[in-house]
């Protein structure tokens, strides 16, 4: 199954770019921007305040159970804006020459494919105590968790500064 999910991110992406790099439609671009903002923050807020809860738990200051319920309520979020950020940032007409594009569609991508993986961590852990404090959890999923985490932020923040960074350089004088 992730092995399909996986696919799917590939291919979106890869389709994403596809129609950015072939129908520009300059007349569009205010709704679209809009629009593209409404997907980033219900995706990156959906990550941030499932991320959050992982924190508590690292710090034991939430549980396993309370983050497991946190993701399995904004996965759903997460990826319809992750979803509408493909489908809207395509419509923005990236470009394709600019080293900053390449950056953030990568981190794009990487976004989309934590995102598979973290569904395979979720059922590990939820395969543990929902009380188990988090320093008393298998050493690989720690390192697992953490890690996770720290690339999702990674990638969300670093297309969100190079996507401000490239929409600011485009604004009229």
């Amino acid at each position: 199954m992730r092995a399909i999910g996986y696919a799917l991110v590939m291919l979106g992406w890869w389709v994403a770019l596809d129609i950015g790099y072939s129908i520009p439609d300059p007349s569009l671009r205010p709704l679209v921007l809009f629009l593209h903002l409404m997907a980033l923050t219900i995706g990156l807020g959906a990550a941030i305040m499932v991320e959050y809860a992982g924190a508590l738990w690292v710090i034991g200051r939430g549980s396993l159970a309370a983050l497991l319920h946190t993701e399995s309520r904004l996965a759903v979020p997460a990826w319809v804006g992750y979803a509408g950020l493909l489908v809207t940032g395509a419509a923005l007409s990236p470009d394709p020459s600019s080293p900053a594009t390449a950056l953030k569609l990568a981190a794009v991508l990487v976004v989309g494919l934590n995102g598979i993986a973290v569904q395979r961590l979720a059922t590990e852990l939820d395969r543990l105590p929902g009380g188990i404090p988090f320093r008393r959890t298998p050493w690989r999923i720690r390192l697992w968790s953490l890690g996770s985490g720290v690339l999702s932020q990674l990638a969300w923040w670093t297309a969100v500064l190079v996507g401000t960074l490239n929409t600011a350089a485009h604004m009229p004088a």
